[in-house]
């Protein structure tokens, strides 16, 4: 009657169809993507890879919005089925790099490292 088999794998079945666990797939893959284009270390590779599968999910549906936006899409590409693991795959490859510039330029000194 209590199946604890049958729970772990309903449980892993209803993971599995997440719409949050495709995007952080598809964002994991776009993590790598950045990563093998760039040729960095592998502890830097993962970072991306990482970030790209925690921002593609963290953004959900918010990336498509995002990137027919920034690409000048119609705004019928939104809710376009397979057009949410294109928007995720594009926010893994640009989001890990984007944050990177941003936290590059708030760790700048503000003088422009002038000391006098």
């Amino acid at each position: 009657m209590n199946d604890p088999n049958g729970f772990l794998n309903a449980v892993l079945r209803e993971l599995a169809a997440s719409t949050a666990v495709i995007l952080a797939a598809w964002g994991a893959l776009g993590g790598a993507t950045n990563a093998l284009t760039t040729r960095m270390r592998l502890r830097d590779a993962l970072r991306h890879i990482l970030l790209g599968g925690l921002i593609a999910a963290g953004m959900g549906s918010l990336s498509m919005a995002v990137i027919t936006s920034w690409l000048n899409l119609p705004a019928e590409t939104i809710p376009a089925g397979s057009a949410a693991g294109s928007a995720a795959y594009l926010v893994g490859v640009f989001g890990p790099a984007f944050i990177e510039v941003v936290l590059a330029r708030l760790r700048r000194p503000k003088d422009g490292g002038r000391h006098e």
